[in-house]
């Protein structure tokens, strides 16, 4: 997938009625420019590159994804077979089902826009005016082609991944609207005794309640690609993490979950075992395990899983790819909103705060419907196994972000991710973006992926049509523009000045610390004493040596 160009037509958070960002010629262009060496090698013939998305802090940068979350967003629930729909009483016909405002297009934002994009060598154009359903292109032969809702189906991203390092719940309302979407679709599917496979909806955001869900998937590499190329050795050679060793996984089996049942048309509020529509499954991850228990008293079963090659050779039995284990996963997970009430979800769907998560009432580990649990790693320098919840934060980002790049591999997605390296240590921001690419090396199809980022080091591996600077006017305008310079290979100190407007290489208080030496020599102290003083307190540092200079320059003259 590739982005072409986005024109709103109707104010979306800090980006006003509008804005435009073009990101790329609108020419199709399904491969990346090689570079060919005189003696007919190539470099960068992975047609995989981020943009990059930077600016200060409220400059508008984490506009952009949440713009294209929420576009995505829409463009599924009008392409959804199953939507929530309001119950209510009848007195002739008992409860019966009317469709849900929240999902329609006369009051969603953004109301007006324009996208363009290319998927799959075909060039589409989708356009929504105010209070109107979008309405979906195809450029065939240099004409644009109005499609269905039902042909568009196939003209979208795969998937929509979205993941925040913060708590960026502007990124997130959408997605945790449609996870909802998908719990109520699991439900109306066990009402009418349908046996369930997986979420209709593309969109899935990857917070840390998936983490675990993520390694396991990794490490059981079901397909073996990962393995063969070398892949996992990424998460070896950077954090010492070789294998999974154990885990359990544990299911709440005796969880109710209201349903409505349909009798010729007039539906009953009834109640079902929140486990009956995945029963089969269950009984795949029983064959899978090495041991389980099932707890009667407690209603709790517990799968123990030893990760040997058995192991994963039962999963590869059972599942075909990685991404059907972890839409599994998914499902399981999704089920743990079984405690959220009707009318919480209903201020859900309807909701247009920062801070929709923030209703959403939490519940403890024992009273989830499925959780992994007593997950042991392997980590090279440390004798015994340890527990994954001894990780780093930093470990653990590395992992999961990474872990998502490998896991949707070889899919033509739009990947939304906001800051994914902010526990990182120098030396792996420094590698973020290399390590990224590696994930998606020798693929056919590569994903669009849109990265927010402070780090000048990520800039630094990034081209400069795929650097987009964000910053606002003196009327607060969200404004987006190309660097002047080339950032691919430019410094750290280069990037930080040029971009961040940051201009000094120590810290405030160190840089104050100069300033009082300077006045000190002004008001005419020994510069021989200042600079023993300079060069006992401070480091070294470009702004030291300019001052230590000036001394030098001060006693010759």
């Amino acid at each position: 997938m590739k982005l072409l160009s986005l024109e709103l037509h109707d104010d979306f958070r800090s980006l006003k009625k509008g804005f435009k960002l073009h990101f790329q010629d609108e020419s199709p262009r399904f491969d990346d420019a090689t570079t060919t060496f005189e003696d007919g090698s190539t470099f960068d013939s992975n047609p995989f590159n981020a943009y990059c998305i930077v600016g200060h802090n409220g400059s508008g940068k984490s506009n952009i994804l949440e713009l294209l979350s929420s576009i995505f967003y829409q463009l599924e629930i009008n392409n959804l077979q199953f939507l929530p729909q309001i119950s209510y009483e009848d007195e002739e016909n008992g409860v019966q089902f009317k469709e849900h405002e929240a999902f329609s297009n006369y009051d969603i934002s953004p109301n007006a826009y324009e996208l363009r994009y290319e998927i799959r060598e075909h060039s589409v154009k989708i356009v929504k005016k105010m209070k109107e359903s979008p309405r979906f292109y195809i450029l065939e032969k240099g004409e644009w082609s109005q499609q269905s809702v039902i042909e568009m189906k196939s003209y979208l991203p795969e998937y929509v991944i979205g993941y925040s390092s913060g708590e960026n719940e502007i990124l997130s309302l959408p997605f945790l609207k449609m996870r909802m979407i998908q719990y109520d679709e699991y439900l109306d599917y066990l009402a009418k005794d349908i046996a369930y496979t997986t979420a209709e909806s593309r969109m899935v955001y990857l917070d840390d309640i998936y983490s675990q869900a993520i390694f396991v998937t990794n490490f059981l590499d079901i397909d073996n690609t990962l393995r063969e190329q070398g892949l996992l050795d990424i998460f070896k050679e950077t954090l010492g993490i070789s294998a999974i060793r154990e885990f359990r996984m544990i299911i709440n089996t005796n969880i109710d979950a209201s349903i409505y049942k349909d009798y010729e048309g007039s539906y009953q509020k009834e109640y079902a075992k929140l486990i009956d529509g995945v029963e089969e499954k269950i009984e795949i991850l029983k064959s899978c395990s090495t041991l389980y228990y099932e707890d009667k008293e407690h209603s709790k079963l517990y799968l123990d899983f030893y990760l040997d090659d058995a192991c994963r050779e039962a999963f590869r039995r059972h599942f075909d790819s990685g991404r059907e284990l972890f839409e599994f996963f998914q499902l399981l997970i999704t089920l743990n909103y079984y405690h959220i009430e009707e009318e919480i979800k209903e201020k859900l769907y309807r909701s247009k705060s920062l801070y929709a998560q923030g209703f959403l009432p939490q519940v403890t580990w024992d009273e989830k419907f499925f959780t992994f649990k007593d997950f042991w790693i392997e980590k090279e320098g440390v004798d015994e196994p340890i527990l994954s919840r001894s990780l780093s934060d930093g470990e653990h980002q590395f992992m999961h972000t990474i872990g998502i790049g490998l896991l949707y591999r070889g899919t033509s997605s739009l990947f939304l991710l906001d800051e994914p390296e902010t526990h990182f240590n120098p030396s792996w921001r420094a590698k973020y973006i290399s390590t990224l690419r590696k994930c998606f090396e020798g693929d056919d199809v590569s994903p669009e992926v849109l990265i927010t980022s402070h780090s000048p080091f990520i800039v630094s591996d990034s081209k400069r049509e795929n650097v987009l600077v964000f910053s606002k006017d003196k009327n607060n305008i969200v404004k987006c523009n190309r660097p002047s310079f080339n950032t691919f290979g430019a410094s750290v100190n280069l990037i930080t000045m040029e971009i961040f407007n940051q201009t000094d290489t120590i810290g405030d208080y160190a840089r104050d610390m100069l300033k009082e030496f300077e006045k000190r020599l002004k008001k005419g102290e020994n510069p021989n004493e200042i600079r023993k003083e300079a060069n006992k307190m401070l480091g070294k540092s470009l702004e030291t040596m300019l001052f230590i200079k000036s001394l030098s320059k001060g006693r010759n003259d």
